[in-house]
């Protein structure tokens, strides 16, 4: 059978339309077939024979009575018959230049009228126009393949067959992709030919987009589809392009874009202005950015993660806590609020799916109270840390869903962060007949621990897909990174990481061979000071480079720091700092991150610092063979995701790496 994209056609295409995509589907599998997703008067379908051999082709709706009519004297002056779908040139010149119907056929098929009548107004009108004729009444799949091929022309040059699919499926248009910038130009006019999704993520982004009819939003709440799959397979890119033809098609439709960071939604952001512009319907925030436009009662202090573990640390003085560590306390009293665990009864009878550390009752009880002695500490310094707030959100949702803002397409980018407490006010604010997308890596947040969907309240049976091909980085990043994580493994084999690096398949369909990464021992001094001369160098050397590099801190707090060396050396409006509260500078030649909020960016050069400090944490003798086991997985996930943000050049920075 056919390939075709979309899978479906929508709801509301025409019943001639959708009986072409039928018989179009039972082409043999040498044809692929792109139906053209914004109706208009031009041609509904692109075909593709083999590769290279292209056609146009247009659906006509006229009756038999009308295409006899064709054969009369008058009938090109009969305006109200041309109306009807008999003007066979309309659409078909503004998807070519001039010359290229030397090779892409243009055809106009007639599934009402039988082919007696049409060779007859084909002999009449298509040699004055170009365009064939073609009826389908006589005609099965087998016999109208063959057609096809009798009518296929030479191949067409790559050039053209670009240029058409570029015209004819703009929503399919990869634009600029910051990860596949050249690290080198031949000259200053050079540029890359347009890319497009591949056929499976175009696929994606285009199934079922449209909104349901009236009739049937009352048969569905709402509907669910998720998309997974590994570092650099394009799963934001397809969530991107879903928002963007959703808004189009749906005219007056509310859409919203949640992300669990603020440095992975100003990127989203970025390049949806960059196909959009600025006059996008879309809405674009971080969940907590979300839940904040809600309430106007937050609290007066935030408290940090740093000062979460401070705190937790005094707290623990005097108590039974065994071996726990403040940083895993920490941990594991946020992981019960992320759940919604709320008393101590229900912390009891948890199974904790997926924590590998086991607890005691004794131990549970004294976590609870601590939990407790947290929240009465931050009630009365009028405080709150991110866990409170989303338990705060979510019993706005449950007691004033009427308050809530409604949309029919809410989106959430690495999906696999958002707590479980998150998805109730999301679910609540789907508009009736709604759709939640979610793209999501399964090897990082709550589902490295194997929790499932459904404990989250979403049942995403039968509405999940998986990308695997890896797309951004070159092939010498993705086999560095993948040794790495076989390396790793060896030296921690009590560690599960559920990695799924990419295989030898996978690498052999990747084209470009690319620079080995670099690793640099350096202290931290030095390595910044390095840093500082590879960036000016890029910079002066490489202007095609400007928003494509990328510098990762493992340490948090050196992020800062980092971020305020490098605008000292480069100036102020050279450096981004995304975690930055403030917006960015227009336009940044590089930008920094720490490395725990980067899932989801990337860039064609990445500097990676801090590494050391991740390796140290891994020998902490207070640690238990559990936990050690615990952190050196988290660690493998962190520096693979590192590894897989650059496209074309990596260099870490590290004295201890081997």
């Amino acid at each position: 059978m056919a390939m075709m994209i979309p899978d479906k056609p929508p709801a509301s295409a025409k019943k001639s339309v959708q009986t072409m995509f039928r018989l179009l589907r039972k082409l043999d599998d040498d044809f692929r077939v792109w139906l053209r997703m914004e109706p208009g008067e031009g041609p509904g379908f692109l075909l593709l024979w083999r590769e290279r051999h292209a056609f146009l082709l247009k659906v006509a709706d006229t009756s038999q009575e009308l295409a006899e009519r064709a054969l009369q004297p008058d009938f090109l002056d009969d305006d109200r018959i041309t109306a009807e779908g008999l003007e066979e040139s309309a659409g078909f010149r503004e998807l070519l230049d001039k010359g290229d119907e030397r090779v892409v056929r243009c055809l106009l098929v007639f599934p009402n009228v039988d082919e007696g009548t049409i060779d007859e107004v084909e002999r009449l009108r298509s040699e004055e126009t170009g365009v064939a004729f073609l009826g389908l009444k006589q005609r099965n799949a087998e016999h109208f393949g063959k057609h096809l091929q009798a009518l296929a022309e030479a191949a067409a040059p790559e050039a053209v067959l670009l240029r058409l699919r570029a015209r004819f499926t703009p929503e399919s248009v990869v634009g600029h992709c910051p990860a596949r910038v050249p690290l080198a130009m031949r000259g200053a006019d050079a540029s890359l030919p347009p890319g497009f999704l591949d056929v499976t993520q175009e696929s994606l982004a285009k199934l079922e987009v449209e909104l349901p009819r009236e009739l049937e939003i009352e048969a569905r709440k709402f509907e669910t589809r998720l998309i997974t799959g590994p570092a650099g397979c394009g799963k934001s890119l397809v969530l991107l392009h879903r928002a963007l033809l959703a808004a189009r098609l749906n005219r007056g439709a509310r859409l919203l874009v949640l992300t669990h960071n603020r440095p992975i939604n100003g990127e989203l952001e970025r390049r949806l202005k960059a196909k959009a512009g600025e006059g996008s319907r879309i809405e674009w925030r971080t969940f907590f950015s979300w839940a904040g436009s809600h309430s106007k009662n937050w609290p007066n202090r935030f408290v940090s993660d740093y000062q979460m573990k401070e705190r937790v640390a005094k707290l623990m003085q005097g108590g039974d806590f065994g071996n726990l560590t403040a940083a895993f306390v920490a941990e594991e009293i946020g992981y019960l609020r992320d759940l919604g665990v709320s008393t101590l009864d229900e912390y009891l009878a948890l199974e904790r799916s997926g924590r590998m550390k086991g607890l005691s009752g004794e131990r549970r009880r004294a976590l609870w109270d601590l939990l407790e002695r947290h929240r009465d500490e931050m009630k009365r310094a009028n405080e709150s840390d991110w866990h409170e707030q989303a338990l705060r959100f979510r019993k706005h949702a449950r007691c004033h869903p009427e308050l809530l803002r409604k949309y029919e397409f809410i989106f959430i980018d690495e999906a696999q962060f958002f707590a479980k407490v998150w998805f109730e006010p999301v679910l609540a604010s789907l508009a009736p007949g709604g759709q939640l997308f979610m793209a999501a890596d399964p090897t990082q947040g709550f589902l490295k621990r194997r929790e499932s969907w459904a404990a989250a309240g979403i049942d995403v049976r039968g509405r999940s897909n998986r990308l695997g091909r890896p797309y951004r980085s070159t092939r010498g990043i993705l086999e560095f990174a993948r040794d790495m994580v076989e390396q790793r493994r060896q030296l921690h084999p009590e560690a599960t990481d559920d990695l799924d690096p990419p295989s030898d398949d996978d690498l052999e369909m990747v084209g470009e061979a690319g620079e080995t990464p670099q690793i640099l021992h350096l202290g931290p001094q030095a390595a910044l000071k390095r840093l500082g001369e590879l960036v000016s160098e890029l910079r002066d050397d490489s202007p095609q480079l400007r928003g494509s590099i990328l510098v990762l801190h493992a340490d948090s707090s050196a992020s800062w720091s980092t971020a305020n060396f490098l605008r000292q050396k480069l100036g102020p409006d050279e450096i981004a700092n995304l975690d930055d509260r403030t917006p960015p500078p227009t336009d940044p030649f590089c930008s920094v991150a720490r490395l725990n909020s980067a899932t989801g960016l990337e860039a064609a050069v990445v500097f990676l610092l801090g590494v050391d400090r991740l390796l140290e944490a891994e020998g902490d003798p207070r640690l238990d063979p559990e936990a050690r086991a615990e952190r050196a997985a988290d660690h493998t996930r962190l520096l693979y995701m590192a590894a897989t943000r650059a496209g074309r050049r990596l260099v870490i920075f590290s004295e201890r790496w081997v």
